[in-house]
């Protein structure tokens, strides 16, 4: 049982260091790209979002299938650990704490809205494929919310001032939000907590409202009601409806530019993707697990070593 304290802590000691190596490095890439590329960075969402959760998934992956078991399997049964690895692991501890504590927080903000706005379920005809509540109370325009059912929120106000096309063609904006998960990479987000990622994360969040609004639009008249509807809520809405809750995604918010987007909608000419960066991710991925896998050995005795330079 002792012993296999001693893993977990310099484990987490391992992770901390990690991850607190990586992050400033994710930090100062995006600084550095957005430096090159303009002000205004675009990029495609996935990359983005990749980009920014990358030393959190990094770093547990090595902690919990390098770090943990080359520890387990090669390092001696005598206590030799130095007060600085207590208090790594005490650092590791608090930023996982400090992830949870912030996902529950920003849950318990996103419930209590969602109940403020709610007033009863409505059905909206059309290929949504997700329930539509009818919400007023302050609430946004239009907004998605929740994690494993997301389902679409129409306010009153929307529901009065737009068209029946611009309503509908918003709602697919939010379904867009929907297919591609974004209320859970809230959630990750979240939960990785480190100084200095805000702007790679208003970066992410303004790719994902342009990602939606592709994702609304086949048609220069569907980009046009797109634009119309943005144009007509963001004037009719009042600055307290712009704000969002953490874990939920609204067609108007303040986390993008609603000029911006709306110059994009009228200059629409065909549909527009960006690259997908998923699949050659997944095959980097794949050769670098199996070359991991062919030489499991050698590199859970590098890690150990890593472990034992990095980790006093």
């Amino acid at each position: 049982m002792m012993f296999a304290a001693r893993g977990v802590m310099v484990s987490l000691a391992f992770f901390a260091v990690v991850y607190c190596t990586l992050s400033p490095v994710v930090a100062l890439a995006w600084w550095a790209m957005s430096r090159m590329r303009g002000e205004r960075t675009a990029g495609s969402p996935g990359f983005l979002f990749g980009l920014r959760i990358f030393a959190f998934a990094v770093s547990s992956v090595v902690t919990v299938f390098f770090a943990f078991p080359s520890f387990w399997l090669m390092e001696r049964a005598v206590l030799d650990e130095d007060v600085a690895t207590f208090v790594l692991a005490g650092c590791a501890l608090l930023i996982l704490s400090a992830g949870l504590v912030r996902v529950v927080g920003a849950q318990i903000r996103t419930t209590r809205a969602v109940r403020q706005w709610l007033m009863k379920t409505v059905g909206f005809d059309g290929d949504s494929g997700s329930p539509a509540l009818s919400a007023a109370n302050g609430a946004p325009a239009l907004i998605l919310v929740g994690i494993g059912r997301p389902r679409v929120m129409v306010s009153d106000m929307a529901a009065v001032v737009l068209s029946h096309d611009e309503l509908r063609v918003a709602i697919r904006h939010e379904l867009g939000h929907k297919r591609s998960s974004d209320n859970l990479k809230k959630v990750l987000i979240s939960a990785t907590p480190f100084p200095g990622m805000s702007r790679l994360e208003n970066a992410w969040r303004e790719s994902a409202e342009l990602a939606a609004d592709d994702a609304a639009v086949a048609s220069r008249q569907e980009a046009l009601d797109l634009a119309a509807a943005l144009l007509k809520l963001s004037r009719s809405s009042s600055p307290a409806q712009w704000a969002e809750p953490a874990l939920a995604s609204g067609l108007v918010s303040g986390s993008s530019s609603i000029t911006s987007r709306v110059e994009r909608l009228l200059a629409w000419q065909g549909g527009r993707h960006y690259a997908r960066v998923w699949p050659w991710t997944l095959s980097v991925l794949g050769i670098v697990i199996a070359a991991i896998a062919s030489h499991y050995g050698a590199t859970l005795a590098l890690t150990h070593r890593l472990t034992e330079l990095l980790v006093p």
